[in-house]
């Protein structure tokens, strides 16, 4: 019998065997090219999701992208399989699915938004954004005030003293000192004949001049502090930016899509119209399992189970 490579990379990707699907009819055949259709379908959508929120918001780049992309086709081929393969789906793997298919319909249609409301959601981040900014700059700004505060009460204390200084300075910019010499003239025996007093004064620098100096320092390196803590706003104001917008994540970009959709209606119908679309994707292949007639694939496996167990009754016996 002729090789059908697509039928064979379909079988191995549904978990059909392919030797009995070669030798069932057309019918057993096209179930599988139709279940591979599917899958296929699916995982390509969510190969393309799980690369794009990867390399979004993991930051993991092309490699960790392109694994991410590839555990995620991994579990969507498990889990079709698993409907596949079942010979009886009843309604509470129905309703599994169902619910499975809801969830993850939910979230590859924000995902995806995401990606097309790329622009109005970095629009709207900027003015959140710039909001942030604003609370974080006005907290710092009272920080700087209570810092500036604080320099122009030291300045004001020592400009005060500067003052009182200055003045004692203009009035005793010296300190004369007086000290007076007693010259004591004495005859042979030791006595005492006359005295001569001289004054003498010494002129010495104020030293409050020193004093004014230290003061003048002191007011010059608070004002270059001060100028300093006032110049330092602006690099406060783009470092928090940096760090505000280094924070933004999923969350708050899931937040800021909730207020771009709810807030136009046209986002609303195109947001419903991607939840549907994921939402028919993941319901294709239980649909179409539910649908089918059963094929002689199917009656084929039944027979083989049926024989098996009464061969296993014959030994049992």
């Amino acid at each position: 019998m002729k090789k059908n490579p697509w039928l064979k990379f379909g079988c191995f990707l549904t978990g059909y065997n392919y030797y009995l699907v070669q030798h069932s009819s057309e019918q057993s055949s096209k179930a599988v090219k139709k279940f591979t259709s599917a899958v296929l379908l699916i995982v390509l959508v969510w190969m393309f999701i799980a690369y794009s929120f990867a390399v979004r918001y993991l930051h993991v780049g092309v490699v960790g992208g392109i694994l991410a992309s590839v555990i995620a086709a991994f579990v969507v081929i498990q889990i079709e399989r698993i409907i596949i393969l079942s010979t009886k789906v009843n309604k509470w793997s129905v309703t599994f699915r169902v619910g499975l298919a809801l969830v993850m319909a939910i979230l590859g249609s924000f995902i995806l938004d995401q990606i097309i409301f790329k622009d109005d959601i970095e629009l709207k981040k900027t003015q959140v954004m710039e909001d942030r900014v604003k609370i974080a700059i006005n907290n710092s700004e009272k920080d700087i005030d209570e810092q500036v505060k604080s320099i122009d009460a030291s300045i004001e204390q020592l400009e005060a003293r500067q003052k009182v200084v200055s003045d004692d300075l203009q009035k005793n910019p010296v300190i004369v000192t007086s000290y007076t010499n007693t010259s004591v003239t004495r005859d042979n025996q030791g006595n005492r004949i006359n005295s001569t007093n001289s004054t003498n004064k010494m002129v010495n620098e104020n030293p409050k001049k020193r004093e004014l100096e230290q003061i003048n320092e002191q007011i010059n390196l608070l004002n270059g502090q001060k100028f300093k803590t006032l110049g330092s706003l602006d690099s406060i104001k783009a470092n928090k930016e940096k760090d505000l917008r280094k924070s933004s994540g999923f969350i708050d970009e899931l937040n800021i899509l909730h207020e771009v959709i709810t807030s136009s209606k046209i986002g609303l119908i195109v947001y419903l119209l991607f939840f549907f679309f994921f939402l028919s994707i993941e319901l294709f292949v239980v649909t179409i399992k539910l649908t089918d007639k059963v094929s002689d694939y199917d009656k084929l496996i039944h027979h083989q189970t049926e024989v098996r167990l009464k061969m296993l009754e014959r030994l049992n016996g």
